[in-house]
């Protein structure tokens, strides 16, 4: 019985130490990391517009999304057009929230953080020839 709770008490700074681990980072990295992590769905909202066009080929606009990045998971959470700044059509920025929901940062940060991402998609203008 003694050797047991010797190695539970050996044990447990160590797992204290691992359940207690944090990332800070400043608001220019998280900024950065965020905006990585994002574009690291890049493909997705690209075919988001690529969609759009094939039934408006004049389609375009700009995406703002406002998300919160949860600090014990780094999950982006909460994704939101926001309507007021947004001129695309909400079908393209749906998408958009679609492509991005549920990214997480890795390692998640010590705090919760707030982000608004922007894509502004315009179709290539005709070739003149």
């Amino acid at each position: 019985m003694k050797s047991s709770i010797a190695k539970f008490i050996l044990a447990c700074p160590l797992l204290l130490s691992i359940g207690c681990s944090f990332y800070a980072r400043d608001p220019d990295a998280y900024r950065d990391v965020t905006r990585e992590l994002v574009d690291s769905r890049s493909t997705d909202v690209k075919e988001c517009y690529d969609v759009a066009l094939q039934t408006n080929d004049g389609v375009g606009g700009l995406v703002v999304v406002n998300f919160m990045v949860e600090k014990k998971t780094g999950r982006i959470m909460s994704p939101k057009v926001d309507e007021t700044a947004s001129t695309a059509p909400a079908e393209l920025g749906q998408c958009v929230v679609s492509a991005i929901d549920g990214l997480q940062l890795d390692p998640p940060d010590a705090r919760d953080g707030m982000a608004t991402m922007s894509w502004d998609f315009s179709a290539a203008p005709p070739v003149q020839g």
